[in-house]
């Protein structure tokens, strides 16, 4: 019978199972939550950086069934709840990388930020990206508390 100091101390490629090396157990809905974070930069990228036309389109599609809200209260509620979607799509994509699904939306609200005032037509503002920042923590702890209360109830059946 091997002891714990007769082991050695690094593992082989062949005997880590698949969830050691990405923190998570690597099958078909993991794999689709990954692309669909990562593409959802994509998506925030081109709302961001587009044309300001392309905003006021999305803005006056929406507003009848908004109740006709005026567009600076419409952007603040874009900007928290894109973000929240886009920070719980990352939770649930890497589940056991906090820090890391933290600096990928955080630090894609700033720099989307940061590209909205090189372009012509766009402003970016503080603001902007202190609302982008709150909606990605959100959406984040949001997915923690789900994926949290799903493992407790796994454990702890009734």
């Amino acid at each position: 019978m091997e002891t714990a100091l007769e082991r050695p101390f690094c593992l082989t490629i062949a005997e880590l199972s698949p969830c050691h090396r990405v923190g998570y157990d690597v099958c078909m809905p993991h794999r689709f939550i990954a692309v669909a974070a990562w593409a959802c930069i994509a998506v925030l990228a081109y709302a961001t950086l587009a044309h300001v036309g392309f905003v006021y389109s999305i803005y006056f599609t929406l507003a009848p069934f908004l109740k006709q809200v005026d567009m600076r209260t419409y952007a603040h509620f874009e900007h928290v709840i894109a973000f929240a979607v886009f920070g719980a799509i990352f939770a649930f994509a890497y589940p056991k990388r906090i820090i890391f699904a933290c600096c990928v939306v955080f630090l894609s609200a700033v720099i989307l930020e940061y590209l909205q005032t090189l372009t012509s037509d766009r402003h970016g503002t503080l603001i902007d990206a202190f609302e982008k920042i709150v909606g990605g923590a959100l959406g984040i702890f949001a997915a923690h508390v789900v994926l949290w209360s799903t493992q407790t109830r796994r454990r702890f059946p009734n």
